[in-house]
Order: C-alpha cells, then sequence, then structure tokens
C-alpha cells in the first residue's frame, strides 16, 4: 500500500505505519483551547522551560536516568531534528554511522548532503566515525545495541548523539548517558504529545554550537514554549505509558504482536513485513487504535 497524498501536502500513511504519538483528546483538546497570544509569547520563559523540562524528564517513575546532569549546557531546540543538523555540521569531516531502521532522517540528509556514512550493521565502528544511536530505539521501541555500541565509540574516541525521542512513551528502561563519548543528548515532545507541528526540544551537550548562540539572543519559539511548559506542569513523563499500557496489551493479544516498551509500538512476524523500515523488526505503531 502506498501513502496518499492529502490538501496541504499533508501524507495519510498506511495503517500502523507512522511513528507518531497517541493522539490523546485531552491533551488534544488543551492545546486546541490554549490561547497564546503575541504579548504573552514576547516574553522570555527559555530558563523556566529549560529547567522544568529537564526535571520532568529525571522525575520519571518508570524508567531510569543516569548522569543526565554531567551536561554542562541546555538548549531549546525544534524537536530532535534541529540537534540532528547540528551534529551533522559539527562532525561533517567524519564518516556518520547508524543502525538499520533509525529515524529516516539520517539517511536521507546523509543521501542529499553527500556525507560520508555507512550503517553499523554492516561494519563495525572505525577511527574516525560519528555516530548517533537512538534510545528506545526507533524501529522497535525497545533497547537495542546500546550498551555496546558506546562501549566500543568510547573506546575509539567516536563522539555520540544520543536520541531519546520515544521518552516519555516508554518503561523499564535505563537510560545510561554517563558515557564519556556522548557528545549530546536530545529530546522531543512529539512522541508524547500531539505537539508535532510545534517542534518543541531539548538539547544536552558539553561544547556550544550554533544552536547555544540561537538561545543566547532568544532566537527562539517562545510560542512552542509556552505550549510545551503547561503540557509539562499538567502531565507526568509516565502518564501515556499510565493510561495506555492496558490497551497497548489488549491490542497486542487481539494483533497477535508482540508489545514495545513503548506504550504507542508493537514488533509483529513475517506477515507484517510490509512495515518493515529496513531493519530486523516489523514495527506497527499503535498510536491511532488505543483511542478507539
Amino acid at each position: 500500500m502506498t501513502a496518499k497524498k492529502l490538501l496541504g501536502g499533508l501524507v495519510q500513511r498506511p495503517k500502523y505505519h507512522q511513528g507518531k504519538c497517541v493522539p490523546d483528546k485531552e491533551i488534544s483538546n488543551l492545546l486546541e483551547t490554549t490561547k497564546l497570544s503575541l504579548k504573552l509569547c514576547d516574553v522570555d520563559i527559555s530558563a523556566e522551560f529549560l529547567s522544568t523540562y529537564t526535571d520532568w524528564i529525571k522525575s520519571t517513575k518508570k524508567n531510569k536516568i543516569i548522569e543526565l546532569d554531567r551536561f554542562e549546557h541546555i538548549n531549546y531546540a525544534q524537536g530532535t531534528t534541529e540537534s540532528f543538523d547540528k551534529f551533522y555540521i559539527k562532525h561533517h569531516d567524519k564518516r556518520f554511522r547508524i543502525w538499520k531502521g533509525e529515524y529516516a532522517y539520517h539517511k536521507i540528509m546523509f543521501e542529499a548532503g553527500n556525507m560520508n556514512w555507512s550503517f553499523l550493521d554492516d561494519e563495525d565502528l572505525q577511527m574516525g566515525d560519528a555516530v548517533i544511536i537512538s534510545i528506545p530505539f526507533a524501529d522497535s521501541g525497545n533497547v537495542y545495541k546500546y550498551a555496546e555500541t558506546l562501549e566500543a565509540a568510547e573506546k575509539l574516541n567516536i563522539p555520540a548523539l544520543v536520541d531519546c525521542a520515544w521518552f516519555g512513551t516508554c518503561s523499564d528502561i535505563t537510560f545510561d548517558l554517563s558515557y564519556e563519548c556522548i557528545d549530546q543528548v536530545v529530546f522531543s515532545m512529539s512522541k508524547v504529545f500531539p505537539t508535532t507541528r510545534h517542534r518543541i526540544g531539548i538539547r544536552f551537550s558539553n561544547q556550544k554550537d550554533g544552536l547555544d548562540e540561537l538561545n543566547r539572543v532568544n532566537f527562539i519559539n517562545n510560542f512552542s514554549q509556552h505550549a510545551g511548559l503547561m503540557l509539562l506542569k499538567k502531565y507526568s513523563p509516565d502518564h501515556i505509558v499510565e493510561k495506555y499500557l492496558s490497551k497497548q496489551i489488549d491490542l497486542c493479544k487481539e494483533l497477535k504482536v508482540k508489545p514495545s516498551q513503548c506504550v504507542n509500538l508493537a514488533l509483529g512476524g513475517d506477515e507484517w513485513l510490509p512495515l518493515n523500515r529496513g531493519g530486523i523488526f516489523n514495527r506497527l505503531c499503535l498510536s491511532d487504535e488505543l483511542v478507539k
């Protein structure tokens, strides 16, 4: 089945195909009825946003966060994607490495930018590489080769970006950020809340780049920060898991698939091969079905 284009350039993907948040009606209604005036959003709330977002991440009871505080620089970012762009620029002279099934944007940008890159599935890490790895893994919603990848990067002095975009939908995962090779850690709200068009994210790093300068001069989206701050104060990082875990389990039994550690996702057998994203998993996104 191919995706069909809709008016306005949006794309309707096949059932279970897209990786997205649960379209929770309560949260959607809250966003739709929240008034964000120009006067309100002209006020700089960056410090409050960053502090609240950091505390929100660390407040999870269903996961374990290790050494997030060791990163000196914390910045607002437009989702995780803006941080990826900065990582590409910073390490443009290196060979980029990802596992098959990672966020499709990486492969698109590597090829469009004629960058040097290859899949980790095909060859071990080597000196001169730069690695991007997601936890939970974008292709499964579970932990996939996280420790062994970063341990290898540590030995070879390879910079790594850790993508935590699915944080807020997962449980029983240890986010070990203590590896010295980790150059940047990024989080986003769009897999947790219906904020895809708001572009709300946060980046932790130990070296400055252009994103720090944009934050310093407040050349950032205060509307999105206000919306994000409202959600951070109202809902815990475990809210989506607590609300939809039983529905995920019931739906997985009905579909005869395995629940992922991300409540939005599941993993299927060969009959779900059309949903394969290039890696070893056949990933289903359950988000739309969880609210029916």
